[in-house]
């Protein structure tokens, strides 16, 4: 029993630095925020979002077998009554089908989980259904400027280098490394995508973040710009339209994100 303590133990400490790590690439402050909840041994609804976002299900489990979190709690995402009806959605997202069933096996009344926040209620066998024909559902898109297609619909692929020398005790060439390359091609035309990186497209899968430098708006935050427009009869300006901005780069978050976030 010792022994699977142990070996329960090893596992978490090495997801804990694997989604560390991963952090790191997608957002140094953020990883620094991550750190110091982990420190404090503080597994809030921001670790497990990014544990379920990058399939490390030892986490979910240690956060709720050990009580470190109240996932029947109201989530800090609006758009989702629980804490566990969202991370359920963003295990949905991202394909984390273990962290989903996990989570459902926890839930009492599965009909009522409705983690796309529409009026339908999502069948059992329906988490690989990622076009979800609503009007706040949310399916990642980058086109491909030669073929025009959605790569996320055709498919893209990653390179790797492999490295092969000659064995003279096998009288044959033998692979001797195998390493990543950071380079994505679409998959409909071969065209290689310039500066795409698989966690850039990985990143977009997450409703949450920038569309155009991949900042968690829920962490970089979200500005609100009025256009004013001057009214003869009252002698003063007043509101016409608002829209919606990524803090860091300006760019204006599309009708999903605003039906999303419940702006």
């Amino acid at each position: 029993m010792k022994s699977d303590n142990k070996y329960s133990s090893k596992i978490l400490e090495d997801d804990i630095d694997k989604l560390s790590k991963n952090l790191y690439l997608e957002s140094p402050d953020l990883w620094i925020d991550f750190t110091d909840k982990i420190n404090d041994n503080n597994f809030d609804e921001m670790i497990l979002f990014f544990a379920s976002k990058y399939n490390f299900l030892s986490i979910i489990k240690h956060a709720i077998t050990n009580e470190l979190i109240d996932v029947s709690l109201p989530s800090k995402n609006k758009s989702y009554p629980t804490i566990s009806q969202h991370l359920m959605s963003v295990a949905q997202q991202n394909n984390s089908a273990e962290i989903y069933d996990y989570l459902k096996s926890l839930t009492d009344n599965e009909d009522s989980l409705n983690y796309k926040k529409t009026d339908d209620k999502i069948e059992n066998d329906n988490i690989n259904d990622e076009k979800n024909d609503t009007n706040t559902s949310y399916y990642p898109k980058f086109i491909c400027k030669n073929c025009k297609t959605n790569i996320f619909d055709t498919g893209f692929s990653e390179c790797e280098k492999i490295m092969y020398t000659y064995s003279a005790e096998e009288n044959s060439v033998k692979e001797t490394s195998r390493t990543r390359i950071n380079k994505i091609t679409c998959s409909n035309c071969n065209t290689p995508l310039e500066n795409v990186t698989l966690e850039i497209l990985e990143s977009l899968c997450s409703i949450q973040n920038c569309s155009k430098c991949f900042t968690n708006l829920t962490i970089g935050g979200i500005t609100d710009k009025v256009k004013m427009i001057f009214d003869d009869k009252i002698n003063k300006f007043i509101p016409q339209s608002t829209t919606y901005h990524c803090s860091n780069c300006d760019n204006i978050i599309n009708e999903n994100q605003k039906n999303f976030f419940g702006l």
